[in-house]
């Protein structure tokens, strides 16, 4: 296994940062969340500036996740991003009741289980780029190299 452990954190890099790059683009819909910040007290001439910020984030965020520039601050980055965004767009305890809870409920899961892939890669060191900026030799966490 050690031997594909390079192409494992690439491939987990590339797969989580998708759903940033497509939510930065504006692919996945942003009406919903900007009127959820309204609802949750956002004053309404910030939230056009918020949303730019947090596509913002995502796209270099989710871009240099994936290609593995500085892999544990973009982590980090998109973590600060995804944590109040999803008790924003996913508070499933404002829905009990209501035909959205389970879709909310199971949203918010879905975001957490993300925090914690997120977390992965954060604490993962010495990680593989993707273009060959760099050739980053892996390691574990007292800096002993484990391959070249």
């Amino acid at each position: 296994m050690g031997r594909y452990y390079r192409y494992f954190l690439v491939v987990g890099r590339l797969l989580i940062s998708v759903v940033f790059v497509l939510n930065g683009f504006g692919i996945i819909d942003q009406a919903i969340p900007a009127r959820e910040l309204m609802e949750r007290g956002a004053p309404p001439a910030l939230v056009p500036l918020m949303m730019l910020a947090g596509r913002t984030v995502e796209l270099v965020a989710g871009f240099a996740l994936a290609l593995g520039i500085l892999p544990q601050w973009s982590a980090l980055a998109l973590l600060a991003f995804l944590v109040p965004a999803t008790f924003v767009s996913h508070s499933f305890w404002l829905a009990e009741g209501t035909p959205a809870f389970q879709g909310q409920l199971i949203n918010f899961w879905k975001n957490v289980a993300i925090w914690g892939a997120l977390l992965f890669m954060a604490a993962t060191p010495a990680q593989p780029s993707l273009i060959g900026l760099r050739k980053f030799p892996l390691a574990d966490r007292t800096g002993t190299v484990l391959q070249q």
